[in-house]
């Protein structure tokens, strides 16, 4: 990696605000960092009134705008005005379930110019920010993934997995047991008017691993736009109300978005653009629902959590194919203290956990203590006696948080070090959510 030395000569950091200009466009040093954004992840630039409503997004979300810029550009080249790197990051709450939340530091829009690789870019905008994360009082920063191998070495292990499924029609019904309440068709625009977020935070509060959304999410959710900006014109929704709700909207405990399309071969597809359920029956009874729609040949979900419960419920769970698996959402913490006293454990023990840090912002050994599901953590001093239960990296800590990953695997992967093998087997029994974590944001 270069020095710093050698990236100062090269390069200007320069934070910053989005800001707009009376009319509501962009300035022009945030619409230049938009540009080098769509370039690096191969988008095309929204019109005026659909740059406008970007920054709009940005501003509400009080993001905060990490540029890299060649001091001395080539005449002609992007880079006189465009940023060589883009890097943005805004609050986030994070869900553990039970009424426990943490505000994260949510990392997006990272992208490095092709031509600037491998001189440092990234890792210089990485500490800057989580510098400030920690200055901002930030316990763990957060993020989503482009790419499955980039952000271990900053620190991030990865929290919760997911999957694209497919359901086949034809195999899928009945279902097992008889579904419950009401599925009634509702049009987006019914939906984006309060009912949809209010579901929405209903499913947050009571699910591990959920997290708010994005301003600019919500009219791609409910179908109102394309995720180009874009009007969206062929999606449709529907909602559930439980039995012997009335026709009060605040009794919907559940709804979904679609749309269908032709897929590969001579397949019909039902996709689905967002699945949102307070409800277990909700859950199932919106999937009955999109199973029952004619002139389609299969369902496509790609935000399925990796226990989906559709599976035991099919008629014939043969029907269900695992189209794709990946990393979702990654953890990265700051603060080991603050992050572990902020949930709630299933069980209650004793635990002493030494992390390494080679960026040095969680390195040390704490003695966790958890008596009555709360926790209190304390950091051991060099002079404290004992040989730690586990020792693990800050990615490692991360990947386990939510309990979505075990401890117990990630021993049998030799990233957790433990003498004792019941070490591990009691941190996850801690960790254990009350409900599996699934997350549905994208950010």
């Amino acid at each position: 990696m270069a020095s710093n030395d050698a990236f100062d000569d090269r390069y200007d950091l320069r934070e910053f605000a989005p800001t707009t200009d009376a009319n509501g466009a962009p300035s022009a040093e945030t619409e230049a960092w938009m540009h080098a954004v769509e370039l690096g992840f191969h988008e095309t630039h929204p019109d005026a009134e659909g740059a406008a409503r970007m920054v709009s997004h940005f501003t509400a979300d009080q993001e905060t705008f990490l540029g890299v810029y060649l001091r001395d550009p080539l005449p002609g080249s992007v880079d006189e005005t465009w940023p060589a790197g883009t890097f943005t990051w805004f609050r986030k709450r994070l869900t553990w379930g039970e009424g426990a939340s943490v505000d994260t530091q949510a990392i997006s829009a990272v992208t490095v110019r092709p031509t600037e690789r491998r001189r440092g870019i990234l890792r210089r905008m990485m500490t800057h920010a989580l510098e400030r994360g920690v200055a901002e009082g930030y316990a763990v920063a957060s993020l989503t993934a482009s790419e499955g191998t980039i952000y271990r070495r900053f620190g991030f292990g990865c929290a919760i997995r997911e999957r694209a499924v497919t359901v086949r029609r034809e195999r899928a019904l009945p279902l097992l047991t008889p579904t419950t309440g009401t599925v009634s068709i509702v049009t987006p625009e019914w939906l984006a008017e309060g009912t949809g977020r209010a579901v929405f935070d209903r499913f947050d509060a009571r699910t591990p691993g959920s997290m708010v959304r994005n301003t600019g999410t919500w009219p791609i959710v409910f179908g109102q736009r394309n995720g180009d900006g874009s009007p969206a014109k062929d999606v449709r929704a529907a909602v559930h109300r439980p039995e012997g709700a009335g026709v009060d909207p605040s009794e919907i405990d559940g709804y979904v978005t679609w749309r269908v399309k032709e897929g590969r071969g001579a397949d019909t597809v039902l996709e689905v653009v967002d699945l949102v359920y307070a409800t277990d029956e909700a859950y199932l009874s919106l999937w009955e629902f999109l199973l029952s729609i004619d002139l389609n040949d299969v369902v496509r979900y790609n935000r399925s959590r990796l226990d989906d419960p559709i599976v035991a419920a099919l008629g014939d769970n043969r029907a269900y194919d695992v189209e794709h698996e990946e990393d979702h959402v990654w953890l990265r913490v700051l603060d080991v203290a603050a992050v572990l006293g902020s949930r709630r454990y299933a069980v209650d023990g004793s635990l002493t956990l030494e992390v390494s840090d080679t960026m040095g912002f969680a390195a040390g050994t704490y003695r966790l203590d958890v008596v009555d599901g709360q926790a209190t953590v304390t950091r051991l001093t060099d002079g404290d006696d004992g040989e730690a239960d586990l020792r693990l990296d800050v990615a490692d800590l991360g990947a386990v948080l939510i309990g979505s990953v075990s401890p117990v695997t990630l021993a049998a992967a030799g990233l957790v070090r433990a003498a004792d093998p019941a070490a591990p087997a009691l941190l996850r029994a801690m960790l254990t959510p009350a409900r599996t974590p699934h997350g549905i944001t994208y950010f």
